[in-house]
């Protein structure tokens, strides 16, 4: 999954309002390097986003 996927579907939420939950990477991390998808972690843009609806 490339990045800018991700923040695409980040500024789309934030236009209607809704809550963006990023889980994770996943085993391809944002660099493209396949490793454990606990390594690669779930920060984007430095950060956890896991915005839950209200």
């Amino acid at each position: 999954m490339k990045e800018e996927w991700v923040l695409s579907i980040k500024r789309q939420t934030e236009v209607q309002g809704a809550a963006f939950f990023f889980k994770q990477w996943g085993t391809w991390g944002a660099d493209g390097v396949k490793r454990n998808k606990y390594k690669n972690g779930k920060m984007i843009e430095g950060k956890v986003l896991q915005a839950m609806p209200v």
